[in-house]
């Protein structure tokens, strides 16, 4: 199929990769990249980690600054798309310049949930999201220093690691009765608690905040149960709404995302969605925004596929990672659900998996500083292999022979 003029809307991982598989496939014509931040994309995931803590002054680019002029890349890096035609597929951008195209990609991410109360425009509240929030919670930071986080979800403890290795004084706050429940389920959010807790951080579950106070700066955060927490600074980490406003102006569906096919169009044809925006179907059924590095460059290659009529069916099914108080943990799957827990090894002495089965299926696990182990349960997950509970269990049998695809678990001893 013949296209020309492609215009990628977001200069995060998901409109970059798509950029990048767009030319690895072959198409020569003319490729626009739009980013509201002027600088060369890089790498979110160091942003609450390396850099943060001060290992890196900035973080990866996602490219070498030359791929974009090699692969003759049109980026308009600074600037913001205000406005999809989608019947003419004309792209108006905030400088009130016109980009017709026969192919757009909205790869426009998302943004922080800020709550609704008094308080969080107060000197010294923040998010974390770009590279300039980094700098911003990062510039007072110092030892002794009072940091509080609102939300222990996987953002909020990743920033309480990192600022506790720096010396400052953390508490995180979380309104639910465990941290990480969402993304790891209550066995490894309390395990992961406990981690934090060994290492100096102070944890208050059911706490949610009811707001922050100070006049000229920060003081202290109020919590749900009246208690007043002194801090010098404070992270609202309550998780993120995919940017889809210009979707929504534009007239397409959106639910928890731009919704999209599994390949990644809209229901207007040559527009497409992937990234966090995109509320992409999953494997196991329904469909959500993921907000996963690694989910996020396989649906940009589906697009990329897909706009050079090369159609790839690709249902997701969410892996992430994640750093918390020393330890590596990798996901893949939904852990918190209905079916059968499987331990292998112990979590205890720092390394371990949780799987969840459903059926005699896996559906998803988790890995904690095992990460050779963690490719081996990816390809059980993604293969669908049929084992119980005791052969998953059976630390005699390695899971690369449970992953053999040719391999009945029956005849593995």
């Amino acid at each position: 199929m013949g296209i020309s003029d492609v215009v990628i809307i977001g200069s995060g991982v998901a409109g970059v990769s798509a950029a990048q598989s767009l030319r690895s496939e072959g198409y020569e014509g003319r490729l626009l990249l739009v980013g509201k931040e002027n600088v060369l994309p890089y790498d979110r995931t160091s942003l609450s980690k390396a850099v943060l803590g001060g290992d890196l002054a900035d973080p990866p680019p996602l490219l070498p600054a030359g791929w974009y002029e090699d692969e003759q890349i049109e980026t308009l890096f600074g600037r913001r798309a205000t406005r999809i035609d989608l019947t003419s597929r004309e792209v108006l951008l905030d400088d009130g310049k016109s980009l017709k195209a026969s192919r757009v990609l909205i790869a426009t991410g998302s943004s922080p949930r800020v709550p609704s109360f008094p308080g969080t425009d107060i000197l010294g509240v923040e998010t974390l999201r770009t590279l300039e929030d980094v700098q911003r919670l990062r510039q007072d930071w110092e030892p002794g220093k009072r940091l509080v986080i609102m939300g222990g979800g996987l953002i909020g403890c990743e920033v309480a690691t990192t600022a506790r290795k720096l010396g400052l004084e953390v508490t995180v706050l979380e309104a639910s009765d465990e941290l990480l429940e969402r993304v790891m389920g209550r066995r490894i959010g309390s395990w992961c608690r406990a981690r934090l807790q060994e290492i100096g951080i102070t944890v208050a579950l059911r706490t949610g905040v009811a707001g922050f106070e100070g006049k000229d700066r920060l003081n202290a955060v109020i919590g749900t149960d009246g208690r007043r927490f002194p801090a010098d600074s404070a992270l609202i980490c309550i998780g993120a709404e995919p940017d889809v406003q210009i979707a929504r102006q534009a007239g397409l569906a959106c639910d928890r995302g731009i919704s999209v096919n599994d390949s990644g169009e809209t229901a207007s044809a040559g527009v497409f969605a992937a990234g966090d925006v995109a509320s992409w179907p999953l494997l196991a059924g329904g469909q959500r925004s993921l907000e996963t590095y690694i989910n996020s460059q396989k649906q940009a290659t589906a697009v990329a596929s897909a706009m050079l009529g090369n159609i790839v069916h690709a249902p997701q099914i969410p892996v992430s990672w994640s750093e918390i108080a020393g330890h590596r943990m990798q996901m893949i799957g939904d852990i918190a659900g209905a079916g059968e827990y499987v331990t292998r090894g112990s979590l205890e002495d720092g390394a371990g998996q949780l799987f969840r089965l459903s059926g005699q299926c896996v559906v998803a696990a988790i890995s904690v500083s095992a990460p050779r182990d963690f490719a081996m349960a990816v390809r059980l997950v993604e293969s669908g292999v049929e084992l119980t509970p005791g052969q998953l269990g059976d630390m005699n049998v390695t899971l690369r022979q449970l992953a053999r695809p040719a391999q009945q678990p029956e005849q593995v001893a």
